[in-house]
């Protein structure tokens, strides 16, 4: 059986077994990654530690526990876009396969930023690498939704695309590297500039529905006759 090629005929698109073992791999890497998380809470009841008021210490390491939530939650909304994305697919390619081996590079490092944060908490350094990892994590996802994008042979039979706009992830990342910048060059932001990222559905709802010639009108009202 001949193997299907993509557009410009360079690349063989690879099997649905092969897709459901990269599904398979990836799923499980970040499902370690997650769990790994938990690791130095649990190390913190390790032995003697019944010799030590509970109470005091969970307020002794609330950076840590704070870290654990956070982390939990950026692997897990970085793990559901990617689900959201791998939904369409219907095959793969070499360019496909390293960008999503090179986007669970950076799930895997995470556990080890959010350790880097429960120890050195908002140095400028710390600040960097937790941010620079979400942000090249987003990158990497946004460049895989213009792959699926730009290669139709990527998708699934049946999907046309129409809702394959990567509007969203380009915004998202954007925002990404902002909070890295903002993170970094003002220590008393640090981490509060993820925050940002909560703007990205109302911007990416703000690009599609509002027309520049619109905002235009409405600071220059004049203009129009």
């Amino acid at each position: 059986m001949d193997t299907p090629l993509i557009a410009g005929g360079l690349l063989p698109l690879r099997t649905e077994r092969g897709l459901g073992r990269l599904v398979t791999f990836l799923d499980a890497v970040v499902a370690i990654a997650i769990t790994l998380l938990v690791l130095p809470l649990v190390n913190l009841l390790g032995d003697g530690s019944q010799d030590h008021d509970l109470g005091a210490l969970l307020a002794a390491h609330q950076a840590q526990f704070g870290s654990f939530l956070l982390s939990f939650v950026v692997i897990a909304t970085a793990w559901l876009s990617h689900h959201r994305l791998i939904e369409r697919v219907g095959a793969y390619d070499e360019a496909f396969l390293l960008l999503n081996l090179a986007w669970v590079l950076t799930v895997v490092v995470l556990p080890f930023s959010a350790q880097v944060i429960a120890d050195f908490q908002t140095q400028r350094l710390s600040v960097g690498i937790y941010v620079g990892t979400i942000a090249l994590n987003s990158a990497l996802g946004t460049a895989l939704a213009l792959l699926v994008h730009r290669r139709p042979t990527l998708r699934r039979g049946g999907d046309a695309g129409h809702g394959s706009n990567p509007l969203a992830p380009l915004v998202t990342t954007g925002l990404a590297f902002l909070a890295l910048v903002v993170g970094v060059a003002l220590p008393a932001v640090n981490f509060y500039a993820l925050l940002l990222l909560l703007l990205s559905r109302p911007l990416t709802w703000l690009i599609r529905h509002v027309h520049p010639q619109d905002l235009i009108r409405r600071v220059h009202p004049k203009t129009e006759r």
